[in-house]
């Protein structure tokens, strides 16, 4: 491409134009304009304002450390159970988590390196500053830097000064209408709380350096396997994503000359990545059937909006200018008309990455039959591809940029400086506007927030009242319900409770599990949802009508805490009816079915064979045990004990999600578990009273695949200087 440019201008260098026009056109097409103090000076200037700007209007995601209203609850949930399980002696990489959906093993189905940094920095810390406030600085510090991140990429990538200081001031400034992209909107507070986004973002770009300078020179291979493995470990989607930037890199990047040799430094690069990271995303794969996934998601996220919906939003400017004067997708517009007059291999990579991702953004509709042969297709959420494309347009951007500062360089020095001033100025005020409108309730928001959890007194009590109780599960209402309307401020009660460490029955944050979206179907007048659940405390409005069955247990002038019947954190089946499901879908809504069908009241259950290979045989019901007791309950974050008495052989249901990962022993010897609806551990128990201890362990296989990784990895790295094929690989 560089070289067609090249060849279609040279007629026009032979024309005889007048010695101004050529200096002018010399100086518009020169690699790098020559350094001014002067303009240094404002392109600082230019990187600075978005930076100073966002350091003032975020602060108050550090000042107030308060409940989340967004995904961050569940990113905090996970970064304390990660913690307490350090405390615990237990794999911080692999922790059970109570606190909802009945349970889940996150970080089996959910990167883990930003939860880490926030506990590593919690340990480093002495745990002075406290996790939450760790999270809080971590997020704000990630948006503050995303501009430098910029600047260093696009320098690396061979882009001008100018240019990567262009790409770095849009960087923060992005607004959409909410579509989970780069804007800030995805980090804050009364955004999305996408946390593991924001280090992708960054962890994005290096990679992309590194494999742009291993592309280009052959060097860097053991830096871009620790990028690309930290991306990997930081967010899957992403990691998944740069593997389509990379191949663009990669084409754009090596001549047909150095396909060849460079060819086997890339699968070795990637062998090493696919080693160091195999702990992650292989036992994901291999979890998979156990992953969520919710048939209840909007149908955007997962098919995207389609070629007419995007363009038009593009052409209007509500991919990058939500809501303002077009300021960024004008630079866009003038980066791509600058390929005119400036041209170069990373030049065409920022137009391929564009269109590549523009294209992909479009969604299934364009691209519906490949997507079933990606890892994950079916789950994969095309409308996050908006992320990647977002990333490929700073390289436009800056373009953008660039070719403005080279027009207004053509001017006499003082005016060409005044009018660089005044371009600068016209950038950044419309877009640090628009954000200051949409940063201005969030912190008021947060103070208002704040000011009511520190003042409900109420609400203190009622957290000690259930800290005095045996531990147990919470219900506090749900979106479609009361629960929205009981709230401290902006916060549900029931996003409270979590913050507070209370294990409770809510609607979910993500679908994490197989039995999350079956909490959007609790039915709180029916005691049998109470039992199957195990809730055994409600927290509800102070004058509610609620259920007789519903014993009180506190009042503040406020709220009211009641108990609930049930036969706690296991129950005999009084009967079994064994059935087979193949598929995620099939699963819920053969539960779904159940959950609603009123068996839950008569304590039968469904025993699943899933995932099942064949299709499911006729069932078959099995009698149960009508006369079972549970008794001496011992429950911990991720184990159980208890006595179980039957006088027939029957099957125990022990209410918390199935993993193959739960270990039962009874009387000291280990038995086979299974899935018992709605996702539960089953256990068939002999007649007689039997010491049951349920216990939830770390894959084994997970830890192996870490050790493997990290050994394969030192290997070859100690290795690579005596071994000359390694040396010449992995330089």
């Amino acid at each position: 491409m560089t070289g067609l440019l090249a060849y279609l201008a040279a007629p026009l260098r032979a024309l005889p134009v007048p010695s101004r026009i050529r200096t002018g056109w010399s100086r518009l097409t020169a690699r790098e304009l020559p350094r001014d103090r002067w303009r240094d000076a404002l392109l600082v200037l230019f990187v600075a304002v978005p930076i100073c700007f966002n350091a003032i209007a975020l602060w108050p995601e550090v000042a107030r450390p308060i409940p989340s209203v967004n995904d961050d609850a569940f990113h905090y949930m996970m970064i304390r159970s990660a913690s307490d399980a350090i405390a615990r002696g237990e794999n911080p990489l692999d922790p059970w988590g109570p606190e909802m959906d009945l349970g889940a093993p996150r970080f089996l189905f959910y990167q883990n390196l930003p939860a880490v940094f926030v506990i590593a920095l919690d340990r480093v810390t002495l745990g002075r500053v406290g996790l939450l406030n760790l999270l809080n600085i971590t997020r704000y510090v990630l948006m503050l830097g995303l501009p430098l991140t910029v600047f260093w990429a696009m320098r690396r990538l061979e882009f001008s000064r100018i240019a990567a200081a262009g790409a770095a001031a849009a960087s923060s400034l992005f607004a959409t209408n909410g579509l989970y992209g780069i804007e800030y909107d995805s980090f804050v507070w009364r955004g999305w709380g996408m946390y593991t986004q924001l280090w992708a973002v960054h962890l994005s770009l290096l990679t992309l350096t590194c494999i742009w300078r291993l592309a280009r020179t052959g060097r860097g291979a053991l830096r871009t396997v620790l990028a690309a493995s930290a991306l990997v470990v930081s967010h899957l989607l992403y990691a998944e994503m740069m593997v389509v930037s990379g191949s663009v890199l990669f084409l754009v990047g090596v001549s047909p000359s150095q396909l060849k040799r460079r060819l086997p430094q890339f699968l070795a690069v990637g062998l090493l990545i696919g080693a160091l990271t195999s702990y992650l995303w292989l036992t994901y794969l291999l979890n998979g059937p156990y992953v969520g996934e919710s048939p209840y998601d909007a149908q955007f996220k997962l098919d995207s909006f389609g070629a007419p919906t995007i363009l038009g939003w593009l052409f209007a400017g509500e991919l990058f200018d939500y809501h303002r004067f077009p300021v960024i997708t004008l630079s866009i517009a003038v980066g791509v008309a600058s390929l005119l007059f400036l041209w170069g291999r990373q030049r065409f990579l920022a137009i391929m990455l564009f269109v590549v991702w523009l294209a992909l953004y479009f969604g299934r509709s364009i691209w519906g039959p490949l997507a079933d042969h990606i890892p994950s297709g079916s789950m994969l959420l095309f409308h996050r591809f908006i992320g990647s494309f977002h990333i490929a347009a700073l390289l436009l951007i800056g373009m953008g940029i660039e070719a403005i500062w080279r027009f207004l360089a053509l001017l006499p020095r003082p005016a060409a400086l005044a009018a660089a001033t005044a371009a600068c100025a016209l950038f950044l005020a419309p877009a640090i506007i628009e954000r200051q409108s949409y940063y201005a309730p969030n912190a008021l928001w947060m103070g208002q927030t704040d000011a009511a959890y520190r003042a409900d007194k109420d609400a203190q009590q009622v957290f000690a009242t259930l800290r005095a109780l045996p531990p147990g599960r919470v219900y506090a209402g749900l979106r479609a319900n009361w629960g929205e309307s009981l709230r401290i401020d902006q916060v549900p009660m029931y996003r409270v409770l979590i913050f507070e460490g209370f294990s409770v029955v809510s609607v979910p944050l993500p679908s994490i599990n197989l039995n999350s979206d079956l909490m959007f179907h609790f039915n709180d007048q029916d005691p049998a949802f109470y039992d199957l659940y195990d809730v055994r405390y409600v927290v509800a409005p102070r004058g509610l009508a609620v259920p007789s069955f519903l014993a009180p247990l506190a009042q503040t002038p406020r709220y009211a805490v009641y108990r609930a019947p049930g036969s706690g954190a296991a129950v005999y089946a009084t009967s079994t009816i064994r059935r087979s499901a193949a598929a995620k879908m099939e699963l819920f809504f053969a539960n779904r079915a159940w959950l609603l069908g009123g068996e839950p009241t008569a304590r039968s259950f469904i025993r699943w064979d899933y995932p099942a290979p064949k299709p499911e045989v006729t069932p078959v019901r099995e009698a149960g045990c009508t006369d079972g007791r549970i008794a001496n309950e011992v429950m911990q974050p991720d184990r159980v004990d208890f006595d179980a008495t039957c006088s027939v052989a029957a099957t125990v249901v022990i209410k918390s999600t199935y993993t193959p990962d739960w270990h039962v022993t009874v009387d000291g010897n280990e038995r086979r578990t299974f899935m018992v609806s709605p996702s539960y551990i089953g256990v068939e128990l002999p007649a007689g009273a039997h010491r049951v201890h349920a216990e939830y362990r770390s894959s084994r296989l997970r830890s192996e695949l870490l050790v493997f990784g990290v050994i394969a990895f030192f290997l070859v790295v100690t290795a690579r200087p005596f071994i000359r094929p390694l040396r010449a690989l992995l330089t």
